[in-house]
């Protein structure tokens, strides 16, 4: 199946996902810097629900970025071409590494928080909130300089 005549709309949809992955995972990482200096819970849990919702956004721009940049490299033969390879590694990597520091930060503040987290299974109790002092210290990590750094190094 020929697919040249929709190429336009593929590389629409490539640039589509990434300006939606860019969106999500700009207010996921604004999150990450801004739940480190709010001292209200409440606030707290907001911004870590809020961060969990922009991902999913991000997730699907990313999804598509991806299936639309293979579709793109097929229809146009390009996958001989080194910069398209080098974006792949870049794409795997990046995603490798930032996922993890992520996960685990939001994960460690909602359980702080008492929130559940996804990792629980549907029997497990909730997490117990702790005290100010022990969430001022998760608040402290270096994880959101971390991700940073890796994702703007990338």
């Amino acid at each position: 199946m020929d697919l040249t005549p929709f190429m336009p709309w593929i590389v629409f949809a490539h640039v589509a996902g990434a300006f939606a992955f860019a969106a999500g995972h700009g207010v996921s990482m604004f999150v990450a810097f801004r739940v480190r200096a709010e001292h209200d819970r409440g606030r707290m849990a907001a911004l870590l629900d809020l961060s969990g919702t922009s991902l999913a956004v991000a997730g699907i721009g990313m999804l598509v970025l991806l299936i639309a940049g293979i579709v793109a490299a097929f229809v146009a033969g390009e996958w001989g071409r080194l910069w398209l390879w080098a974006s792949l590694i870049l794409y795997i990597v990046i995603g490798g590494l930032m996922t993890p520091i992520g996960s685990a930060y939001f994960g460690r503040l909602r359980a702080g928080l008492g929130q559940r987290t996804r990792n629980l299974k549907p029997g497990d109790p909730d997490p117990v909130p702790v005290s100010d002092e022990a969430l001022a210290a998760l608040q402290a990590s270096n994880a959101p300089n971390t991700l940073l750094a890796v994702g703007g190094g990338g």
